[in-house]
């Protein structure tokens, strides 16, 4: 599901049963160095440009693939810069018909702001492997947050639920910016939910689960303000309008999520100059439908290389 690389295959022939061999062969070999990385140094020191912070070596050995699709819903993620992550964080998973997706952006940009994001993570998955909603999900975060960092620390977030079988999307907003809905290349919609407030702050208003009905084929977008906020210096913001406008463009022209989450990150990059002065992260999810055979998507997924 993830682009590792390129592998270079050299024949005497070329028909349809060499092509095949040759795929045969990509995939074991991916799927060998999958299952390697995450336990060799070895492959760490190759695949790195640059040394890593200890934060962004603590998220990225959290965080799931960058890349998944399943025949229900194709799901990609990107965090920059890879090398120097701090409070930003997302995950997801699924459970029978259900897709979890959530995203947190940490106080801070240091080492700490990391240990806040992994704690509101790990917090996250705990409490969804227990049965808990999303409302009752965040709230065991804010407790583990005040419990460890006695109100110093908060992070925002938005904890959702896709049911891949009906595409009910249900959500709570703690302190974030709102998921956008990308719908058929021609327009978007920011979601409605009432606000709480960031977890770790811990004033007892109340938390709401928000409900939104998706379409075939929509596009549902999570990210921090590393995308939209952020500006070189001297510079003018990225900003919301931009980012909408290539989130619609590359639906429209039918590319598929990973490859469109690639030219976002490279359009942000672009006008930052390539050095970003804070987390940016996005966290995109297209849900297929209910009658769908395996995506095309799922056949060629393109993605940014993890670190």
């Amino acid at each position: 599901m993830e682009r590792l690389g390129v592998m270079k295959v050299c024949t005497s022939r070329e028909d349809d049963m060499v092509r095949e061999d040759a795929d045969a062969l990509a995939a074991l070999t991916a799927l060998v160095v999958a299952s390697k990385r995450d336990h060799n140094d070895s492959y760490a020191r190759l695949a790195r440009t640059a040394p890593m912070s200890v934060g962004a070596e603590m998220q990225w050995n959290l965080m799931p693939p960058r890349t998944y699709a399943d025949g229900r819903v194709v799901i990609a993620a990107a965090l920059e810069p890879a090398y120097e992550v701090s409070g930003d964080a997302y995950d997801y998973a699924t459970s029978g018909t259900h897709v979890h997706l959530s995203i947190f952006d940490a106080m801070g940009h240091d080492t700490a702001a990391g240990l806040t994001a992994n704690l509101a993570m790990a917090t996250c998955r705990n409490s969804r492997r227990q049965g808990c909603d999303p409302v009752e999900t965040s709230q065991r975060i804010e407790a583990d947050l005040i419990e460890q960092f006695h109100h110093q620390r908060y992070a925002t977030g938005i904890l959702a639920e896709l049911n891949a079988a009906s595409g009910l999307l249900t959500f709570v907003n703690r302190g974030h910016h709102l998921p956008l809905i990308v719908r058929a290349g021609r327009w978007n919609s920011p979601l409605r939910c009432e606000p709480a407030l960031p977890m770790g702050i811990d004033l007892g208003l109340p938390v709401h689960l928000c409900r939104e009905q998706l379409e075939p084929g929509d596009r549902v977008v999570l990210y921090t303000d590393g995308i939209t906020e952020a500006r070189r210096a001297g510079g003018p913001e990225f900003g919301l309008a931009r980012f909408v406008e290539l989130l619609i463009r590359y639906h429209a022209d039918g590319l598929p999520v990973p490859e469109t989450l690639r030219r976002v990150v490279h359009a942000v990059f672009d006008h930052h100059h390539g050095q970003l002065q804070d987390d940016a992260t996005i966290l995109l999810c297209e849900w297929l439908g209910t009658d769908t055979q395996p995506s095309a998507q799922a056949a060629h997924l393109e993605n940014v290389s993890s670190p």
